[in-house]
């Protein structure tokens, strides 16, 4: 008897590739190559590797890598000149529904009034003319909507979830990586979060966080999660040679922006010159090109690192940290859990604070004073770390391992 044929999904991501670091990109990397036996799958991304560095983007066509099949898209923002003024003209109902949010009103005003129109029409324009946009990927979706079972995009912030997960709702399902960040205030976000066939949260309080902007009338949901793909670890010698690092270290690993990491180097070398302390602060990952980098010794960059070697590094820190209010679920610091690495988190991130609450395996903190005095007791305190450490492998063997993970994702596939 014939085999029955795969179903064919595809994931839709702004990039995607081995070379890329970001916590969406890692996850969306690594669900494609875990539903391989399962289904056909496809990735519809852009050419863009590093953000604002065209000359490090890849090809456009499509590619195959590790089994699955990459489709780009060279981006083409529509009107890009005036993205900044477009930018603006955007903004007068993100913010309304922002300060009513703020206020306590958002909840109940969207249990009555779920779609808002109001503003649609700029906010389009503003998604059409970001730099990453990708006319030619929304037009490949509407063309071949009906050629996949599933299309399942990732990241609420782009133009590619905004506006094509719109052309085949009925078999869309939404992994948002949704954080409290102005862009999912967006009037156009009402449309994505209530018409939708699923939306898959990694965790509870990112659940939360949406049924509270988007209310009653917000698609049908579930908490999926992601696990982890650690890999093998490099040669500890060779990479602390490669990289000159010190035998204490507070680590930080991922995007290098000013957004992300603003406050984190100051504050850490404020906290250095206070205690006299000997760890550095490491920064591993790619740097923005808007991003200046401080020329203290006391604070080292490694610039990108393979797999290996950030599996090196972060079993390696004496402490992690992720400054960033903006998270969705962090794998970084599951995977420094998993290593029995304490990690120390912005407490703004209600995500990461969840992970500190129920693991018992790491610390969040409020504010720079909260930050220098908690990271010293994590310095200072080996017992302490030893303590933390200890509970944080357990925790990500109970709540992120990848067969309970996909067998959940395949019966939301399966189902629509």
């Amino acid at each position: 008897m014939e085999n029955t044929p795969k179903k064919k999904i595809a994931l839709v991501i702004i990039r995607y590739g081995a070379e890329v670091n970001g916590g969406a990109e890692v996850h969306c990397r690594m669900l494609a190559e875990r539903l391989l036996p399962y289904y056909r799958v496809e990735v519809l991304t852009t050419t863009m590797r590093v953000f604002d560095d065209p000359a490090q983007d890849y090809p456009e066509g499509v590619q195959v890598e590790n089994g699955v099949e990459v489709r780009r898209f060279r981006p083409a923002p529509v009107d890009g000149e005036r993205f900044r003024a477009l930018r603006r003209r955007s903004k007068t109902v993100r913010r309304i529904r922002y300060y009513l949010s703020k206020a306590g009103l958002l909840r109940p005003l969207a249990d009555r009034h779920p779609r808002w129109g109001w503003g649609c029409t700029a906010e389009r324009r503003y998604f059409e003319a970001q730099k990453g946009h990708t006319p030619a990927m929304l037009h490949f979706i509407a063309e071949h909507r009906d050629d996949y079972a599933a299309l399942i995009f990732m990241n609420y912030f782009f133009s590619q979830t905004v506006l094509g997960s719109l052309i085949a709702p009925e078999k869309t399902i939404l992994i948002p990586l949704a954080h409290p960040d102005r862009s999912l205030y967006y009037s156009l976000q009402t449309e994505v979060f209530t018409r939708v066939r699923h939306i898959a949260f990694n965790a509870p309080a990112e659940e939360r966080l949406c049924r509270g902007l988007f209310g009653r009338a917000m698609a049908p949901g579930s908490v999926l999660g992601a696990g982890l793909d650690p890999a093998p670890e490099s040669d500890w010698a060779e990479v602390r040679a490669k990289y000159g690092l010190p035998e204490r270290y507070v680590l930080y690993l991922g995007r290098i922006t000013p957004g992300k990491v603003r406050t984190l180097i100051p504050d850490f070398l404020r906290y250095a010159e206070r205690s006299g302390t000997d760890a550095k602060l490491v920064l591993a990952g790619g740097i923005d090109p808007a991003f200046r980098k401080t020329d203290s010794p006391r604070v080292l960059f490694t610039g990108f690192v393979s797999d290996a070697e950030k599996s090196a590094l972060i079993r390696h820190a004496t402490v992690m940290v992720n400054p960033s209010p903006h998270e969705s679920l962090s794998l970084l610091m599951l995977e420094a859990l998993a290593a029995g690495v304490p990690a120390l988190v912005n407490g703004r991130a209600e995500v990461m604070k969840d992970h500190c609450e129920k693991s018992g395996a790491a610390w969040w903190y409020r504010g720079k004073r909260d930050f220098r005095r908690k990271l010293h007791r994590l310095l200072t305190d080996d017992g302490l770390r030893r303590e933390l450490g200890a509970k944080g492998p357990a925790y990500v063997r109970a709540h992120y391992d990848w067969e309970g993970i996909i067998r959940k994702l395949r019966g939301i596939i399966d189902r629509l």
